[in-house]
């Protein structure tokens, strides 16, 4: 009887040892959950949402709060300042100096960090809502 309890007592031990190994990913911090190189791949207003097949560019969020977006057609690239938190802004330096904060973004991430979803706030737009994808 003994032996038997010491077994199911291991086993016990084994399956929550194991259980607690299989929760979720901890949610990573936006700020560094967006760093990389994104390209538009969907656009609307959601969730009426078209497939974009000519992308002009892509998006590239660099841990310094800079914002590089990079146009195909040209080879050039643009650079902006950018910072999150309960929202995603983005920041354009006139050359006068003065800094205009457009647009504000609702963000979500998904597909294992991998997609992110951007819908406008506060602005009365065509198209509100973006789809983009990680690229390398």
């Amino acid at each position: 009887m003994k032996p038997l309890i010491i077994h199911t007592g291991f086993i016990i031990l084994l399956l929550l040892v194991m259980g607690t190994g299989c929760e979720k990913d901890e949610l990573l911090d936006p700020a560094k959950a967006i760093l990389g190189k994104w390209e538009t791949i969907e656009m609307g207003n959601w969730p009426n949402m078209m497939q974009v097949t000519n992308n002009c560019g892509y998006k590239e969020f660099l841990p310094d709060s800079i914002l590089r977006e990079y146009d195909y057609e040209t080879g050039e690239y643009f650079y902006k300042k950018y910072w999150i938190d309960s929202l995603l802004y983005e920041c354009i330096t006139r050359e006068d100096g003065v800094q205009l904060v457009s647009p504000r973004y609702y963000y979500q991430f998904f597909d294992n960090y991998n997609k992110l979803r951007l819908d406008y706030k506060d602005i009365a737009a065509i198209i509100n809502t973006l789809i983009l994808t990680r690229i390398n």
